[in-house]
């Protein structure tokens, strides 16, 4: 993977054709190893209030039942109860760029999940668990993907820094950032318990979305790619299909 990214850099001489490359060629990566129901694309998210999120570098959704809606300047866009988790991609990350994806981040995961037709009592209500909590409909996720990266160390205190200055909740904060090469190894920002002696997490404890007692945390992965799709995988074949009440989404207006 790495590359192939190299050979993109080196082949397109404009900075911006890059960033396009580099995203399609992790959407298309993320495809081949995705679950048949889940979609991905890019655009933007919607929500019944009429909020509409930044624009997503990645979108993860439900495949077969999402209604597609374009808006004037072609972007597709997705309501938020169909959407399962979110993504943005940098060919050089940094804790700049870091800043700018928490904005992302939340543009999304503050969106309402709120356009569901009530289920009746006598069906069973099946449950998420998510982010160490039950909810009865899923909730928004969101990741990081780099190519390359600076030191973990340092975004992971970038990443701390926002979530205290804002107050961020758990279920609020970017979940997991990869990155195919780090400048100290250190290639992954990872939910998980830390050693006794607070050093590394321990390997069966990382997790893609934090959970209670668990920590932001480093983690040099040998294979970064693969367990970042591993552990998303955990969550995206459980991701379920509700029926999305579209009228909604009509607003006041009258038609």
């Amino acid at each position: 993977m790495s590359a192939t990214i190299d050979q993109i850099r080196q082949s397109v001489p404009h900075a911006g054709e890059i960033g396009d490359l580099v995203e399609r060629y992790f959407r298309n990566q993320l495809l081949e190893v995705l679950p048949e129901k889940v979609g991905v694309s890019n655009g933007f998210v919607v929500d019944s209030q009429g909020s509409v999120s930044r624009q997503m570098d990645i979108i993860l959704y439900d495949r077969l039942s999402t209604p597609r809606i374009f808006a004037s300047n072609g972007s597709q866009l997705f309501p938020v109860e169909s959407t399962y988790a979110c993504g943005e991609i940098k060919t050089d990350m940094d804790s700049t760029k870091l800043v700018d994806c928490f904005e992302k981040c939340l543009s999304y995961k503050r969106l309402v999940r709120a356009a569901y037709y009530p289920q009746p009592r006598k069906f069973i209500q099946k449950s998420y668990n998510l982010f160490g909590r039950e909810f009865d409909h899923w909730q928004s996720i969101f990741f990081c993907i780099a190519a390359n990266s600076v030191s973990s160390n340092s975004l992971m205190a970038t990443s701390i820094e926002i979530v205290r200055e804002r107050s961020l909740q758990v279920h609020e904060r970017i979940d997991t950032l990869v990155a195919l090469d780090a400048t100290d190894n250190r290639n992954m920002l990872l939910n998980g318990m830390l050693e006794s002696d607070g050093g590394e997490p321990l390997d069966e404890s990382v997790n893609f979305l934090p959970y209670p007692g668990s920590s932001i945390c480093t983690y040099r992965a040998n294979e970064p790619w693969s367990l970042f799709v591993l552990l998303l995988l955990n969550y995206m074949v459980q991701v379920p299909t509700e029926p999305i009440n579209m009228t909604l989404y009509s607003g006041n207006d009258p038609f």
